[in-house]
């Protein structure tokens, strides 16, 4: 069996380097349609049998319902995002056999993506893709405490030396949608260039983003 599991930020604190051309709403909304895009992509994918988001904010746990994935709520005694992810894992039930953690923020990821990186996976160890800046955009485990979660600053290099030290392969998987998460104004003009029938692109052209562009 395998789960896949997204963490999501309080949506006060989401995309803070976009206020330069989103308004705190816009920000909030901007992250709600990137996880409903990035929930609807898992859950299209035949083999992964559950979908979670573990946050802390009760607007995101009630997106995470409507969409029919499982939201875990955030305890207030975790600190940071690998330690929400390790108390999720935990709680889940039943208890996958392996496990892919996928950031909220990647808005043109389709099913075949997430496809390529669980066969990439090995029967015991890690499969994943990089982001742009030396991020984690996919990890697979199998099982998923395989190794530890060290998602933050060059997580991806952090992940390889931890596969390392464990002894377990961990096979790279290069993505340009895994590649293209939305940080910056500039990953949003790039977004802009691959229109597609997303929720994330049908708010940016309700916000005329792209007007306030040219």
């Amino acid at each position: 069996m395998i789960s896949a599991l997204v963490p999501a930020k309080t949506l006060g604190e989401a995309k803070g380097r976009l206020a330069e051309v989103l308004s705190a709403s816009e920000r909030r909304q901007l992250a709600l349609a990137m996880l409903e895009d990035v929930l609807t992509t898992l859950r299209a994918v035949p083999a992964i049998t559950g979908v979670a988001v573990v946050s802390p904010d009760s607007a995101v746990s009630d997106l995470v319902a409507r969409l029919g994935a499982t939201p875990i709520a955030e305890s207030a005694n975790v600190s940071g995002i690998n330690q929400a992810l390790k108390r999720a894992v935990s709680v889940m039930s039943p208890r996958p056999d392996a496990l892919i953690v996928v950031p909220s923020d990647l808005p043109e990821i389709t099913p075949r993506d997430i496809e390529i990186v669980l066969a990439a996976l090995p029967e015991r160890g890690v499969a994943g893709a990089p982001s742009k800046d030396g991020g984690t955009s996919a990890l697979a485990l199998r099982p998923p405490d395989v190794i530890g979660f060290h998602f933050g600053v060059n997580s991806f290099a952090a992940h390889q030396r931890e596969a390392e030290k464990a002894g377990v392969p961990m096979r790279v998987v290069e993505s340009d949608a895994f590649a293209r998460d939305i940080d910056s104004p500039d990953d949003l003009r790039e977004l802009l260039r691959h229109p597609a029938n997303t929720a994330t692109q049908r708010l940016l052209k309700k916000l005329a983003l792209a007007e306030r562009f040219a």
